[in-house]
């Protein structure tokens, strides 16, 4: 039976209003997807899997639920910002500026935006993890190459994650903070590093609010 509408049509609607080639939703969606069955699955009566259309939307930087409504009634669509819930994936040496001053306009040009795991909030960025210090052996872990989010507007407070600084601000670090008496201290999760008292030009960027691992042909990129 022929449905009347399906999610396609919304998927192909928000990706045109974006100027995306069928690659880049792909990209953008970290699914391993040929241009050819996006392009069926935006103009046929074909309906993707739930995973498929969760990681388009995402994508895309919106719901399953709010595509099924734009497909059910494109006259209620409305032309997507191109960072519209998204956060930007910031190098580090440029952490600290972002953290106090967040203007995309002061972005290097490529930069990337990404979906984080909840609605962003605030002035929440995305930073990719760069060595082994967090890759704990057991429990959480932040291994290399995983994206982490930053929320620079919450409190740090013991025993949270954090980025920051020990007084040069184009040279952060990604420890947990952790107390021991009237001391901080800046522990790594990987017991090979070692642990530093910070002092008085110590300053928190942003409190770790999430993580994401991004796979790639079995591999964490």
């Amino acid at each position: 039976m022929q449905r009347d509408y399906t999610i396609g049509t919304a998927i192909r609607m928000r990706r045109q209003a974006l100027g995306w080639s069928l690659q880049r939703l792909i990209d953008a969606s970290h699914i391993e997807m040929s241009t050819g069955h996006l392009a069926t699955l935006e103009t046929k009566d074909v309906a993707p899997s739930v995973y498929v259309a969760d990681a388009l939307a995402k994508g895309l930087g919106t719901t399953i639920d709010v595509l099924l409504k734009e497909a059910a009634d494109p006259k209620g669509f409305s032309a997507p910002s191109e960072h519209a819930q998204r956060v930007p994936v910031i190098p580090w040496n440029l952490a600290a500026e972002w953290g106090r001053n967040p203007d995309p306009k002061r972005l290097p040009a490529g930069t990337a935006w990404i979906m984080p795991p909840e609605a962003p909030a605030g002035r929440t960025f995305a930073m990719t993890v760069r060595d082994e210090g967090m890759q704990a052996p057991s429990g959480i872990s932040f291994p290399a190459g995983y994206t982490i989010f930053v929320d620079p507007g919450r409190k740090a407070v013991a025993n949270d994650c954090i980025v920051g600084h020990l007084g040069d601000p184009a040279a952060p670090v990604f420890k947990k903070l952790t107390l021991d008496g009237s001391a901080y201290y800046l522990r790594a999760l990987n017991p090979q590093f070692p642990m530093q008292q910070v002092g008085d030009t110590f300053e928190v960027i942003g409190v770790v609010v999430g993580v994401r691992a991004t796979f790639d042909k079995g591999g964490v990129l």
